[in-house]
């Protein structure tokens, strides 16, 4: 039996019988089966179901006789043919299926140069079925409240009283409720508020029926001031009704299977990290040279560990550099487990030396030295910054992975990301008046306290009543390639924002470093929350949000141009919002490191275990699903060209799982991923 059921799409099959009709017509219209040629290196066969071959379903190969957990994972042709190649040697590798519509098939042991054929089977139930969906279709059943339930703000920003779902006076939602204008700020900062740190409609988030039993989850993971600043009371009860609609048994519409070029994608996985880890962002090479550092090892910063990792892809291993601080250690033992460790480091960069550069705290975030006052320059030359508006809570540092050996750098700038310009200089984000640069040209490593202070500079404009800049903020930063102007991206607050959240920084803004001026441009709705931004190398800068949008800016005509990223819409909402998708980060690929072209535009598809990658010249998407372990929370990712003349071998994206959550996921531990794109599914 299957259930048909009607959908903003149209009419839209559910669950298993979606995947028979798919299987049925792909048999009708199927090319006959190409050769499959299994070497000594790979594993191949046929997936079936039955009979019947099984097309778009995923292959995984996974073995533990190597340094580190090792899994390898491909998608079967038209014909229900996969290639497994390339593989390293191993005693054996357990191969198993996974698809939409189906079961998880049981593993099969298999070693390299064999060919098997791989037995799958139809999902008893939609609900079954929906077991290996992504977040975003799960989040896509919730319905956000309706605006008339949500507290309201005049024009002048003035709050009326707050109201309950039943219109009365909501004691608990309190002062905190009433700054939303409209649903789509709501439902803007509720993904904002939760997601920043794990998946919503992954299947923890998925158990609790009874509002009761949310302000006891919110106490636990230190996420009161979230649910107060969204309104306690009415985020409890649509959160509850969303969950008791799934234990009543609603299911998601079930995703596309890979198609089409989808199906040449070949990922490699290989574990890393410990227990606590929070492996916030990976690097594996310059982003202005990605042939620098060919098959070399790449690096993920553990923020709750305070760990430099690294993978050896040549070797299969692992190893870790610990993080240190001028004033102490850098792992404090009663912080084990906790979202941030000791130095709270965060985003690696290489250069071209060789040297991995972290936004790290070397110091306490009360001891800003003395000279930081004298660093700051004001562009417009009327003021000095106040007490408070020099303080910085994370710094700057590298490791020498030649020297094997950290350099810790202290800055008068808050650091948050990292981005280097054409020559060289280091500007970043994230602290909250000024936009800070740092010049390694001018600092001498065997002296570091005492050449740090000339070797920067943290630009605001400042207001000389006040002492306050306009100029703070930014999470991600990028710099043109066109005119080397340095542009950030601002997302509304939430945490800590007290009592009410800040509504206020949806906006990129661009800092001119030839002129020293600074001018801000509003994202206008439906784009809301953008965080990672990047530019093609025409100069357009291209950002993801929160809200479920692709945006881009065109400097050149100053005008926004949003495209609604893949998946499905939460329930009852419309044109005013984006997708059920939250998008952490994103990175243009302005060299091919991927092989599908220059800038193609990747977007974090945070929320559904996934890279959206879109072409600007065709303005279509190409969805590379991580269907195992589900899970996967991408944030910073990016690309090396390992060898330019050995094809789809040569090249590929580096990304990471960094959820803070690992034991939520599948397989509870962290992961490395390499992906690759071959000329067909079947190529060696």
């Amino acid at each position: 039996m299957r259930t048909v059921v009607t959908s903003r799409a149209g009419t839209r099959l559910i669950g298993a019988g979606l995947i028979v009709v798919a299987g049925a017509m792909a048999s009708a219209c199927r090319a006959p089966a190409a050769p499959l040629e299994v070497d000594s290196t790979s594993i191949g066969g046929l997936v079936q179901n039955g009979s019947r071959p099984e097309a778009g379903v995923w292959v995984i190969a996974e073995t533990d006789g190597l340094p580190t957990h090792f899994s390898r994972i491909v998608v079967t042709d038209d014909n229900g043919q996969f290639l497994i190649p390339d593989l390293p040697a191993s005693a054996s590798y357990d191969i198993w299926v996974r698809g939409y519509g189906l079961r998880d098939s049981q593993p099969v042991k298999a070693g390299r140069g064999e060919r098997i054929t791989l037995q799958a089977e139809g999902a008893r139930t939609p609900q079954e079925a929906a077991k290996i969906y992504p977040a975003n279709y799960w989040l896509s059943l919730y319905q956000p409240p309706a605006a008339s339930a949500l507290p309201l703000v005049d024009s002048e920003g003035t709050a009326a009283a707050p109201v309950s779902n039943a219109g009365e006076r909501d004691e608990e939602a309190g002062e905190a409720a009433r700054r939303y204008p409209g649903r789509e700020h709501w439902v803007g900062q509720m993904k904002l508020g939760c997601m920043l740190c794990h998946q919503m409609g992954q299947e923890m988030s998925r158990l609790f029926d009874k509002p009761e039993h949310w302000d006891a989850v919110w106490e636990r993971a230190g996420m009161k001031p979230t649910a107060d600043g969204l309104g306690r009371k009415i985020l409890r009860e649509s959160l509850a009704d969303w969950n008791t609609r799934i234990a009543g048994g609603e299911v998601p519409p079930a995703p596309p299977r890979p198609s089409g070029i989808e199906r040449n994608m070949l990922i490699t996985q290989w574990a890393w990290g410990q227990e606590y880890s929070y492996i916030h962002d990976n690097v594996s090479t310059d982003k202005r040279n990605p042939t620098l550092y060919a098959n070399g090892k790449v690096w993920g910063i553990d923020i709750g560990q305070s760990y430099l990792w690294a993978l050896d892809p040549k070797t299969h291993t692992i190893s870790s550099h610990e993080v240190p601080r001028r004033d102490g250690p850098g792992r404090d033992p009663e912080r084990l487990g906790r979202i941030q460790g000791n130095t709270s480091s965060h985003n690696p960069m290489l250069d071209d030396k060789g040297n991995v550069w972290l936004t790290t705290a070397v110091r306490n975030s009360q001891n800003t030295p003395k000279w930081a006052a004298d660093v700051t320059v004001d562009i417009a030359g009327s003021g000095s910054l106040n007490e408070r508006g020099l303080r910085s809570s994370r710094q700057l540092g590298y490791f020498d992975s030649n020297a094997e050996k950290f350099v810790l750098i202290d800055t008068a700038f808050a650091t948050h990301h990292l981005q280097f310009d054409r020559d060289g200089r280091l500007w970043t984000s994230g602290d909250n008046t000024r936009l800070g640069m740092f010049d390694p040209s001018k600092l001498d490593p065997a002296r570091p306290e005492e050449t740090e202070s000339a070797a920067q500079s943290a630009f605001a404009q400042i207001d000389s009543t006040t002492g306050r800049s306009a100029m703070g903020g930014g999470y991600g930063i990028v710099v043109n390639p066109v005119d080397a102007t340095i542009w950030r991206a601002n997302y509304p607050g939430i945490f800590g924002q007290a009592p009410l959240p800040d509504l206020t920084g949806n906006y990129i803004d661009k800092f001119d470093p030839k002129t020293k001026t600074y001018k801000r441009y509003e994202i206008p709705l439906p784009g809301y929350g953008p965080r990672g931004i990047d530019a093609t190398t025409d100069g357009r800068l291209w950002f993801g949000t929160g809200s479920g949008h692709l945006g881009r800016f065109d400097p050149k005509t100053e005008k926004f141009t949003y495209w609604e990223t893949p998946g499905p819409k939460m329930k009852g909402t419309g044109n005013e919002m984006g997708s059920a998708d939250f998008h952490y980060y994103i990175w243009v690929d302005q060299f091919d490191t991927l092989g599908l072209g220059k800038d193609m535009v990747i977007v974090t598809g945070t929320n559904s275990d996934s890279l959206l990658v879109f072409n600007p010249a065709t303005e279509k998407f190409t969805i590379i699903r991580t269907p195992s372990p589900r899970g996967m929370f991408t944030r910073g990712l990016d690309g090396r060209i390992d060898d330019p003349n050995a094809g789809w071998k040569g090249r590929g994206l580096w990304v990471s799982n960094n959820t803070d959550g690992l034991v939520h996921t599948e397989k509870k531990r962290g992961f490395i991923s390499h992906v690759q794109f071959r000329e067909s599914p079947l190529a060696r």
